[in-house]
């Protein structure tokens, strides 16, 4: 039965996925799994964006490339696949030891507080459906915590627990902070609450036994977690400085800064807001007819502030089991570094969403129980599941930038360039028939960003680039840097809401300039302050992109006003495009 349910919730998943538009972050993943599967194993020549993906969402997509081949269904499908494991992992490690009606409540409570992620202009699915972005990180750290949770102490779980935290920290920072760091202080708290003297005293009056008080014997698991917890973070170190010196990819440095204390009561609402996205309850700014589900969504909400503050009181009480006690830590420190830190987005705290359905399915459902509210929560399942199938019943819209790779083709105009958001998107919407490569202009040239990117795309000697695809972008493209750089264009197209130019020449042949060189470790300290600002996730209205004079990356650097003006025009406009074509 728990099978049956994860294919239908994978099939739902994908539906839901596939009304999303294949932007080029997953885009990117995608070219770089394609890299991987045909022998470029440690990605040489590759600078990647601030999270890797190295161990985590990249196998993934090498084995659907592997069947499917390169195409945009590989992303929604890498997608399905990911949040629907998520959930069902969700619901194993809610469901603890409990057996028979006690784990099953517990185990469709967590389910069901992530079971419907909602649609919309500023929506969950997007966060969780969309392209791998910290999603996919959750699932080998839930797996993590199953393995606590279920197997016996013994000497080989805390070196499996080791490898695995290691592992997914090659491939996303992030992991760090959601739970090297958390199971390191769960273990040195349960180590310091039963510390005692080394030597226990014999009945004799003046004697000492000399042999180990059991407090080491019984210790000995907490103290190899916590051992392990932090050598973690120097095998994924090491990994990647391996990595590096072999010729393999090279990563940003991710910033984790404090926010000033006027961007912390600017922004306050807004990361409330991002909170609520996750659990598909955001309410703000829609007309009363389309908050029903989104209030629907607030039962889940209340579950797991419910059940946070529960965890909290226990955390120190004697009983309490590691399991909980880390995935409260791990919950308290990805919350107070949103709340406090200087980047705004939802998928920056998406691991707020498992972990407290999880905590509200373990600690509330015998309270459920008692206080005989399981048939008005199943009532908020059922219309749970009726939302999933419902937004899963609509068909996907037809892509702009598939559009643009099919006239492409047609015209046979096989290499170009690009602004990063159509690049890489563009190029798997053709399934690399049409290559397109990022770029920005500087003035009158051309700036190589090392953001997802290959360094021998550039080269004018393996590859012919006649055409730039333009959309106004500030900080991206200008025509008047392109006409400096390149002269006029011999022809110039309209494809959707796009202005295809084309030349006569190979552009590859400049003039460019590179950005600053990749960091070589995605876990160094130190990063510059430069890094910092471009990789910083602060959100402007229309998803501007508003680059700095200095800013190396092609990310957007957004400047911090609304995620939702953000997300609401990139994907309004994405779906109006869609309507009108």
């Amino acid at each position: 039965m728990f099978a049956v349910g994860g294919v239908v919730l994978f099939f739902a998943y994908l539906r839901l996925a596939r009304l999303m538009p294949t932007r080029s972050d997953g885009a990117s993943q995608a070219l770089q799994a394609w890299a991987m599967l045909h022998g470029n194993v440690l990605l040489h020549g590759w600078s990647l964006s601030d999270v890797s993906f190295y161990t985590t969402e990249l196998p993934e997509y090498m084995l659907i490339e592997l069947v499917k081949g390169l195409r945009p269904d590989v992303v929604h499908i890498a997608a399905a696949l990911t949040y629907t494991l998520l959930v069902l992992l969700a619901a194993l490690l809610a469901k603890g030891t409990a057996s028979g009606r006690a784990g099953a409540i517990r185990a469709l409570v967590a389910a069901g507080i992530m079971l419907a992620p909602t649609l919309g202009t500023l929506n969950t699915t997007f966060v969780v459906l969309s392209y791998p972005d910290h999603t996919g990180t959750q699932v080998p750290l839930l797996a993590a915590w199953l393995l606590i949770d279920r197997l016996k102490p013994r000497w080989w779980v805390p070196v499996l627990i080791t490898a695995l935290l290691a592992w997914v920290q090659v491939a996303d920072t992030m992991a760090l902070y959601e739970a090297a760091i958390p199971l390191a202080v769960v273990c040195a708290v349960r180590l310091h609450r039963r510390r005692g003297p080394l030597f226990r005293q014999t009945s004799e009056v003046g004697s000492a036994d000399r042999r180990p008080q059991n407090l080491l014997r019984e210790q000995w698991y907490e103290l190899s977690l916590l051992i392990g917890a932090i050598g973690s973070v120097a095998m994924a170190i090491m990994t990647l400085r391996l990595i590096r010196q072999e010729g393999g990819f090279a990563v940003w440095i991710p910033a984790a800064d404090f926010a000033r204390s006027s961007g912390l009561d600017a922004h306050m609402w807004t990361k409330i807001e991002q909170i609520l996205v996750l659990y598909g309850a955001d309410f703000f700014g829609r007309p009363v007819t389309k908050t029903i589900m989104p209030l629907v969504h607030l039962v889940g909400v209340g579950l797991v502030i419910g059940a946070v503050v529960l965890a909290v009181r226990r955390f120190f009480r004697d009983g309490t089991s590691l399991t909980v006690q880390v995935l409260t830590a791990s919950f308290a420190f990805v919350l107070v570094a949103f709340v406090f830190g200087d980047r705004l987005g939802s998928w920056e705290a998406v691991a707020l969403l498992p972990l407290g359905a999880v905590l509200a399915g373990r600690l509330l459902a015998d309270w459920l129980t008692k206080a005989r509210l399981i048939p008005a929560l199943a009532v908020v399942l059922a219309c749970y599941g009726m939302s999933l199938a419902y937004d899963a019943s609509k068909p996907p819209p037809f892509s702009p930038n598939q559009r643009v790779a099919n006239w492409l083709g047609a015209h046979h105009l096989r290499y170009g360039l690009a602004s990063y958001w159509e690049a890489s998107s563009v190029t798997l919407d053709s399934g690399d028939y049409v290559r397109v490569r990022p770029v920005r202009t500087q003035g009158g040239k051309l700036l190589l960003t090392h953001w997802n990117a290959a360094a021998s795309w550039y080269d004018p000697r393996l590859h012919d680039a006649r055409f730039v695809i333009f959309r106004h972008c500030e900080g991206c493209l200008s025509l008047a840097g392109l006409r400096q750089a390149f002269g006029p264009p011999a022809y110039v197209y309209r494809v959707v809401n796009y202005q295809v130019l084309v030349w006569n020449k190979n552009l590859l042949r400049g003039p460019f300039i590179s950005g600053p060189p990749v960091s070589r470790d995605i876990l160094a300290a130190g990063a510059p302050s430069r890094s910092r600002a471009c990789l910083s996730y602060s959100l402007s209205s229309a998803w501007s992109r508003s680059f700095s004079a200095d800013c190396p990356c092609s990310v957007y650097c957004l400047s911090a006003l609304s995620a939702r003006s953000a997300v609401t025009t990139e994907l309004a406009a994405y779906f109006d495009v869609c309507s009108a074509g």
